[in-house]
């Protein structure tokens, strides 16, 4: 009895099937026969052509948007700055993820050095990495860059061209990987310095690094206050040189810095 049931079955809904293909072909010659009969009509072929636009029309805003939405949200910090020339340089614009859309300029030197077209284009390449660490960590953005200048000279230091390292982090541990540390000074242990697979990866490091308890105090400092900060990293012994607040500050100062501390 299974059997002939299932045949049954199976003819029943065949049958179904064959109705609503029937169906179907009826609407369609319908649908056909009045295209046809409106397709004479002037206005109706000024309708078809309009909505046709429109659809295209909205199809390319979509692209473009799509297109310049990817181009913001490109992590162009994550690449390597090996071999980076002028040409692929990142000009200043508003970050995507961050909600402050103000477009920030830093302030024109006239009769610039050589030196200070560094400084400044390091402003320009890396202001919005600063930027995200500020919002992630609650560090100013000055201070970062101000850091960054100084460490690196404008980008041009050996331990920044070579190690991706920004910040001066040192190595301490006694079982390194290869390429995880590399020596610039001497044999002693203590002159070994982190490698990074990128600028995002050594910034990302000086921000955790700053989160040790040697540093806790900082945090109470308010963000926009980059003089205490500034002071705060020479008194917890961030760096040996006396000066070294003072030297921050006047990057700070002197290429309007603290602009990218507004949140």
């Amino acid at each position: 009895m299974e059997p002939k049931l299932k045949t049954m079955r199976l003819l029943y809904k065949g049958q179904k099937m064959q109705k609503r293909l029937i169906h179907f072909k009826h609407y369609l010659i319908i649908s056909l026969q009045n295209l046809n009969l409106h397709w004479n009509k002037t206005w109706y072929k000024y309708l078809i052509i309009f909505f046709a636009g429109l659809i295209i029309y909205t199809k390319d805003i979509y692209f473009v948007l799509q297109l310049q939405n990817n181009k913001s949200n490109y992590s162009y910090y994550e690449q390597s700055t090996k071999g980076e020339s002028d040409s692929t340089r990142v000009r200043l614009q508003s970050f995507s993820g961050i909600k402050n859309k103000k477009e920030f300029q830093v302030v024109p030197i006239k009769n610039e050095s050589p030196k200070e077209k560094r400084y400044k284009n390091y402003i320009n390449n890396y202001h919005k990495l600063a930027i995200e660490e500020m919002h992630r960590y609650k560090i100013p953005a000055s201070i970062t860059l101000a850091q960054g200048l100084l460490e690196t000279n404008g980008g041009k230091s050996k331990l920044a061209t070579e190690n991706l390292n920004h910040f001066g982090i040192k190595c301490f541990s006694k079982k390194c990987k290869k390429g995880h540390c590399s020596n610039f000074n001497d044999d002693s242990h203590k002159d070994f310095f982190r490698k990074y697979n990128s600028v995002k990866e050594s910034y990302r490091a000086r921000s955790i690094f700053l989160k040790k308890d040697r540093y806790k105090k900082l945090f109470n400092f308010k963000i926009n206050d980059y003089k205490s900060w500034a002071k705060g990293l020479k008194e917890c012994g961030y760096a040996t040189d006396k000066k070294y607040a003072e030297k921050l500050i006047a990057l700070i100062q002197k290429y309007n810095l603290n602009q990218f501390d507004e949140m």
